[in-house]
């Protein structure tokens, strides 16, 4: 959203909350609207039901240690109405970091509320299970604030429990564990305080029973942990333990520069590389200021489009399999393959490419790429039609989708579901046509709607999200033209090799560029995309320094993860495993 739009509601705003409202200049292009912690509870309902932003996307923490006040909250809500998104912040003091929750506002506040009193120690009051989320209950200190040293707390091993004191649980038995870099703790048992909500189950009547799902379950797609609450084969209550994976991503970037930075999202979804590449890329061009080229931009949606297609070629071929159709995890991944070639083509790597950069692309594809998408083109309409006669009308398909791990409209949108699993319920919303990236505006495509929000109108979405992703890069193809592939920008991009032989300047720019990094003005940058999996962002705080102060990344799979106990509620146990599919999760976004 431009900034006057931003203005002109906090105008509204100040009408209605007086001088508890400020403005803000940051983010640069949108500008956000500065709350009271104590209205923050009212400002959003007030956001919600008057002015109609009805999509709850996320709630990051940042920490600006040597301010007053430190933290920041900054909330990001859209309007699938207006078709536009806002920010607005609370600013809270170090001595007691508090504010009310939001999550009966917006169902999905409650894991990000929960992720910021884990990372940052700040206190959501009314929130109904305040407790760790990413962290184990027992760790100590708060790893995303700034006085938390990277490398983790050191703790002398103790036999006794009571000397290392616990931050929130009881002393359990004595265990040895190893917990990182140079440190042993005693574990207590999660198993244990993960039943506490259901500890009064023995006198719940016959049948009931709770089930532990993962974290080695194959059809839980990664680490995840479900424990589940069974009357017979009902399930009554779901819920998910995450975590087992977590490996600091966000925080890792702080000590790192820009483009060093850049490499981590390709192992955050290691199924959407490119996709991640690009998200975090256009979020920091928007911190730096610079433009792209055209055929930067042009290659970038092939590029991205591609990745879309071998990300659903992966879930598809998955899903099938966990619900026993064999023969399309064989189909699909032959396509995969193809797409995986052309990555390697351009960049020399399958997967975690970091091709797509700031500033552009690392190089031009090379004379072979061109001919080799247009073998994959040739060919894909008629795979994808391949797939859809192995499952669309196969009745035993049929039986396993329709009707299973329902969601509707409202809740998907509450909760911040995002993706075809949002698009299924019936509602046209990709961040593409919604706030067009990359030039996405100039491309002629459709977006794939369901009605019932069930499994199985979630594949059908993206069966035909990747014929319709076909159909832009064939587009795309028409459209490029020979011209530079990054931006004439030599704070950012190293100079040509050439330039380097023949110039004792350029090669000193490009060795200060490699070691030291370019740097980003003091300021926020953010750009919504849309992956496979749904809604992505970085938002990136710039100190003036080579390396992100804050590198905040929304990932759709954690969103559509907290859904899964709603989709769950009331279906059979049988069913557990096409829903959890269905939802397309990558547990490396999820923990990040």
């Amino acid at each position: 959203m431009q900034k006057e739009e931003t203005r002109k509601i906090f105008e509204d705003a100040r009408l209605k909350f007086g001088e508890d409202v400020a403005f803000s200049d940051r983010p640069a292009e949108e500008g956000s609207i500065v709350v009271q912690p104590s209205r923050i509870k009212e400002f959003s309902r007030w956001l919600r039901d008057d002015l109609k932003f009805d999509f709850y996307s996320e709630v990051g923490g940042a920490d600006f240690m040597f301010q007053n006040p430190r933290y920041s909250l900054t909330y990001t809500l859209f309007s699938t109405k207006e078709r536009k998104h806002i920010h607005y912040k609370v600013l809270l003091d170090e001595d007691e970091p508090r504010v009310d929750t939001i999550s009966d506002v917006y169902a999905g506040a409650n894991w990000h509320e929960r992720e910021i009193f884990d990372m940052f120690g700040i206190t959501f009051d009314g929130h109904p299970d305040l407790r760790r989320l990413l962290m184990p209950d027992y760790w100590r200190g708060h790893p995303l604030r700034k006085d938390y040293d990277i490398g983790g707390e050191s703790v002398q091993f103790s036999a006794n429990f009571a000397d290392v004191t616990p931050q929130t649980l009881p002393a359990p038995p004595d265990e040895e564990v190893f917990l990182g870099w140079d440190r042993l703790e005693t574990q207590p048992s999660s198993y244990t305080q993960l039943l506490d909500s259901g500890a009064e189950l023995e006198d719940a009547g016959e049948g009931r029973m709770i089930i532990n799902m993962g974290p080695q379950h194959p059809s839980t797609h990664g680490v995840l942990r479900l424990l589940v609450e069974l009357d017979g084969e009902n399930v009554i209550t779901t819920l998910p333990d995450i975590g087992y994976l977590h490996t600091g991503i966000e925080k890792t970037a702080e000590s790192l520069n820009f483009n060093q930075a850049l490499t981590l999202t390709d192992r955050m979804d290691y199924l959407s590389p490119l996709g991640n590449n690009l998200a975090f890329s256009l979020s920091t061009e928007r911190l730096l200021g610079i433009t792209i080229p055209r055929r930067a931009q042009v290659l970038r949606v092939i590029l991205a489009e591609l990745t879309r297609i071998q990300s659903h070629l992966v879930w598809l071929a998955t899903h099938g399999l966990d619900l026993g159709a064999m023969s399309a995890f064989f189909y699909c991944f032959r396509e995969r393959d193809q797409i995986l070639d052309l990555f390697e083509t351009a960049s020399g790597v399958r997967m975690m490419t970091s091709y797509i950069c700031p500033g552009g692309l690392r190089e031009d594809i090379p004379p072979e790429f061109m001919p080799m998408l247009q073998s994959f083109m040739d060919i894909f309409q008629s795979r994808v039609d391949e797939y859809e006669v192995l499952l669309t009308k196969n009745p035993i398909w049929l039986e396993r989708t329709q009707g299973v791990g329902k969601i509707s409209v409202e809740d998907a949108l509450s909760y911040g579901v995002s993706g075809p699993s949002l698009r299924a319920s019936g509602i046209d919303w990709d961040m593409r046509k919604v706030e067009p990236y990359s030039g996405y505006e100039e491309y002629d495509f459709d977006v794939p709607v369901g009605s019932h929000g069930d499994v199985y109108d979630r594949y059908l979405c993206r069966v035909e999200e990747m014929r319709q992703s076909h159909r832009i890069i064939a587009q795309a193809i028409k459209k490029l033209e020979p011209g530079p592939v990054g931006a004439d920008e030599r704070r950012v991009l190293s100079p040509h090799k050439i330039e380097i032989g023949n110039s004792m300047e350029s090669l000193i720019h490009h060795f200060l560029l490699t070691t030291i990094g370019f740097t980003a003005p003091p300021g926020e940058g953010h750009v919504p995309t849309e992956t496979g999996r749904g809604l992505l962002s970085f938002y990136m705080i710039g100190d003036g320094s080579p390396k992100p102060y804050r590198m905040r990344a929304r990932t759709p799979s954690f969103s559509n993860l907290q859904a899964l106990p709603l989709m769950m509620q009331g279906g059979l146990v049988a069913d557990a495993v096409a829903t959890i599919g269905s939802i397309d999760i990558v547990l490396g976004e999820i923990d990040r």
